[in-house]
């Protein structure tokens, strides 16, 4: 099957079904805050927009990429994230890149968000749906970033196989210029276990399905027991 891979300057039109990647780090940190309990994630196109839906809404928390800054009750880091208590919170995510690929195809009617660590269940769920040719959104580095290209080209395989190798897919992630960023510490908000968090493959039981829920882009887990009728999702 002839799936389609794009970076967010390359997208045009709306595709029919969109998988969103970013591994190094908002969907890894996504997945990490579902398993910590947050009940689902509101992605904001701004900090200020971020900021605003949290003030707007009292029990709601904030999430960024890079240092900590005010008003924001956590940073986009697997690693810090772990040992959290988010039990049934809605967190508003706004990071760099992954937050921005999943508002670019936000109208699709099929949105997912994916990183390795729920690469299998992200794959097994469009098994399900047989959606056809699929649209990765490649988000870091301009669709170039090949940490996020290789765990698309994963996903995509696995969608008709099964027991795809993922060595070779995880080594040119943990070989990517995103890796050596963090390893090296050039990136902020940074913990010494996120590569390797990143790295986790099929860490979690779950898809991760994006929709619009009033006026908002609102993603949630999907349990693998739910895929088939991938219609409820799931508080942890």
């Amino acid at each position: 099957m002839d799936h389609h891979f794009v970076g967010i300057p390359e997208l045009t039109g709306v595709p029919r079904v969109a998988v969103v990647i970013d591994v190094m780090r908002a969907f890894t940190v996504a997945a990490w805050a579902f398993s910590r309990g947050v009940e689902r994630i509101v992605l904001a196109s701004t900090e200020s927009e971020a900021l605003a839906l949290k003030e707007s809404h009292p029990g709601w928390l904030a999430l960024k990429d890079g240092a900590p800054a005010a008003g924001f009750d956590a940073v986009n880091s697997p690693g810090l994230l772990r040992s959290c208590d988010f039990a049934g919170r809605t967190l508003v995510q706004k990071t760099t890149a992954g937050t921005v690929g999943a508002l670019a195809v936000a109208d699709a009617p099929l949105v997912l968000c994916a990183s390795f660590v729920v690469a299998g269940p992200t794959a097994r769920f469009l098994r399900t749906k047989e959606p056809g040719p699929v649209t990765f959104v490649v988000t870091g580095e301009g669709g170039r970033a090949d940490e996020d290209l290789a765990c698309a080209e994963y996903i995509g395989r696995s969608i008709a196989e099964d027991d795809v190798e993922a060595a070779p897919y995880l080594h040119r992630a943990r070989t990517s210029r995103a890796a050596a960023d963090l390893t090296g510490g050039l990136r902020s908000g940074y913990h010494p276990d996120d590569v390797g968090l990143c790295l986790e493959t099929d860490r979690f039981p779950f898809a991760m399905v994006a929709r619009q829920e009033e006026s908002l882009t609102v993603l949630r887990p999907v349990a693998e027991v739910c895929l088939p009728s991938a219609d409820t999702p799931i508080s942890l």
